[in-house]
């Protein structure tokens, strides 16, 4: 190929030359620039490696302290959730006595009217689906789950004991026995409206 250029050579610019050969910077400074940078890059990574290790120095200590708080921690969770149940318990009774102003006399005293011959109340508990009566009844003559039953419909009928409740259902009867009494332990629940 034919190159036609009437530039004398001297003032010719090549494309190829390399543009920082052109700029006439010493060695000696360049040198320093990059001894400099890689001083600096240096420098940064041994901060940054020294940051890193008082990092991992700071989460060991906090682990450490975990682990010593532990056991403590548990029992205040402990506490708190006893607390908390507390005071669910709390706001149940106050709920279901001044909300909804039960009477309960006269429901403890149909429930004392109502219990037929050799039939016992255990235990009565409040919780939030109702009134839950545990008892037993002991007979030689009659079946126990027919006293239950008369129990049962006779609060039923008592319309001061079932006011504030919508449904009153036997949860659980079991007969067994003792020598030669049978008895029959049983579980009601009063729903509260």
């Amino acid at each position: 190929m034919i190159d036609i250029n009437l530039i004398p050579l001297s003032l010719r610019k090549n494309g190829k030359e390399n543009v920082f050969l052109t700029i006439n910077i010493p060695k000696e400074i360049l040198l320093n620039v990059g001894a400099g940078l890689i001083l600096f890059m240096v420098t940064v990574h041994l901060i940054l490696g020294a940051v890193w290790l008082v990092g991992i120095g700071r989460l060991s200590s906090y682990r450490a302290n975990w682990q010593r708080l532990s056991p403590e921690k548990e029992v205040l969770d402990a506490i708190d959730n006893e607390s908390k149940g507390l005071k669910n318990k709390i706001n149940m009774i106050s709920d279901m006595t001044t909300r909804k102003s039960v009477r309960w006399a006269p429901k403890f005293n149909a429930i004392s009217d109502s219990l037929p011959r050799g039939l016992w109340i255990r235990k009565m508990a409040l919780d939030t689906s109702g009134l839950v009566v545990e008892g037993s009844v002991v007979s030689k003559t009659q079946n126990g789950i027919n006293n239950v039953g008369l129990f049962l419909s006779a609060l039923k009928q008592n319309d001061d004991f079932m006011k504030d409740f919508f449904s009153l259902e036997v949860n659980s009867i079991q007969r067994t026995k003792v020598n030669t009494v049978e008895v029959t332990d049983f579980t009601a629940m009063a729903k509260v409206k």
